[in-house]
């Protein structure tokens, strides 16, 4: 599979609406059976869909208020990198906001779904 520019789009922008809505459904439909979501070069990886989506759902911080914004960086065949900025408030701490930076790296499949995601980001609680 070679992914589009469109395609790729889309799928960041899916990926972050799923992040705001917190819908189990939303997540599961962003990444094959099989896939694999490193969240860092040092944290165990959540390995298949199904543990992906329970890990999302479990939302330790109890995001709300999630705004975001990315930009695809490279697509090289099915491999898309990008930018991305989110600023979110927690239920556990309503007047601080946490703000994060990072990069996504994430391979898809020919159905367009992620089998491989990785990321890195910083965070820092602001104001």
């Amino acid at each position: 599979m070679s992914l589009s520019l469109e395609q790729f789009t889309d799928w960041l922008e899916r990926y972050f609406r799923a992040w705001q809505s917190n819908h189990a459904d939303d997540v599961a439909a962003l990444f094959a059976e099989d896939a694999i979501y490193y969240y860092g070069p040092f944290k165990t990886p959540a390995v298949g869909r199904q543990q992906i989506v329970a890990n999302w759902m479990a939302d330790p911080e109890q995001q709300t208020q999630v705004e975001y914004n990315f930009t695809p960086l490279a697509i090289i065949e099915n491999l898309g990198f990008a930018h991305w900025h989110v600023l979110y408030r927690s239920g556990k701490k309503p007047s601080v906001a946490t703000e994060m930076d990072g990069i996504l790296v994430l391979t898809f499949d020919a159905q367009g779904r992620c089998t491989e995601h990785r990321e890195w980001y910083s965070s820092r609680e602001v104001g």
